[in-house]
């Protein structure tokens, strides 16, 4: 019961890495608000927490309002009563050249990835300051925020710009009883990994390009993440702030 006494926010909690974070925290111990779009994916994670005995609420915002994230963090503090933990997981991806990128595409992707987590963030800090005890805020970047790869610059920019945002923050509340992380995940099989490689004119052939791009020669689980996630945000990682954790298979030490 590593989060034993412990309140959590997880954005983007309804299904892949977010979802197998919120059951992970709930087995540990921690109450978890889930916040997310998807209103039936998001109340199956809760009914799943409620039946291991565990305690979860759902709740629906979109990251990319200011207000809604206000109102998130306003909710787990009634409910739960406090907030020990940030998770910043919701996220999209975006598979195209600058030149083949509209406006539109690149103020979206934006508005989830980078400025999603800022509001989340900046709604979370206050009362992080005030309650007593650590509070940790975790945010998923990604491998390519670490690396770059082909065929996406508005994405890597997006998830680069998550680390900086956490390295940024662990500096500003390093004293303040705030820890910063980001969860860098190279290759999981997720669904939304999986709704990309069936589009795709070849599936079988990308499936085994993704899972040999990794030295460890396989897809990561969300369960590993999960398990990593965990780690960061509980008292064992408490001299731990600032960092960029890959999760990746060995893809970043290439």
């Amino acid at each position: 019961m590593r989060l034993a006494d412990k309140t959590a926010i997880i954005t983007g909690a309804s299904t892949g890495i977010g979802r197998a974070c919120a059951l992970r925290f709930a087995e540990e111990g921690a109450e978890v608000l889930i916040a997310d779009l998807q209103v039936e994916e998001g109340q199956a994670v809760v009914d799943e927490i409620g039946a291991a005995g565990g305690e979860a609420q759902f709740i629906e915002i979109d990251v990319r309002d200011p207000d809604d994230n206000t109102r998130m963090v306003e909710e787990c503090l009634d409910t739960f009563g406090g907030l020990d933990i940030l998770f910043c997981n919701a996220g999209v991806t975006l598979a195209a050249e600058i030149t083949e990128t509209t406006d539109e595409d690149m103020d979206s992707l934006l508005d989830v990835n980078v400025k999603g987590g800022m509001y989340a963030a900046r709604a979370a800090v206050p009362h992080m300051l005030e309650q007593e005890g650590d509070s940790s805020i975790l945010f998923t970047a990604s491998k390519t925020g670490l690396v770059a790869q082909e065929d996406s610059p508005v994405y890597c920019a997006s998830k680069g710009a998550v680390v900086m945002l956490a390295k940024a923050l662990a500096l500003d509340y390093a004293d303040r009883g705030i820890r910063v992380n980001a969860l860098c995940p190279g290759i999981i099989d997720t669904p939304m990994l999986n709704r990309y490689i069936e589009d795709l004119p070849n599936p079988q052939d990308a499936w085994q390009e993704f899972r040999q791009a990794q030295p460890i020669g396989r897809l990561g689980t969300p369960e590993e993440c999960a398990d990593a996630a965990l780690w960061l945000v509980s008292e064992e990682a408490r001299f731990i702030t600032g960092v960029a954790l890959p999760v990746d298979g060995g893809f970043t030490a290439e």
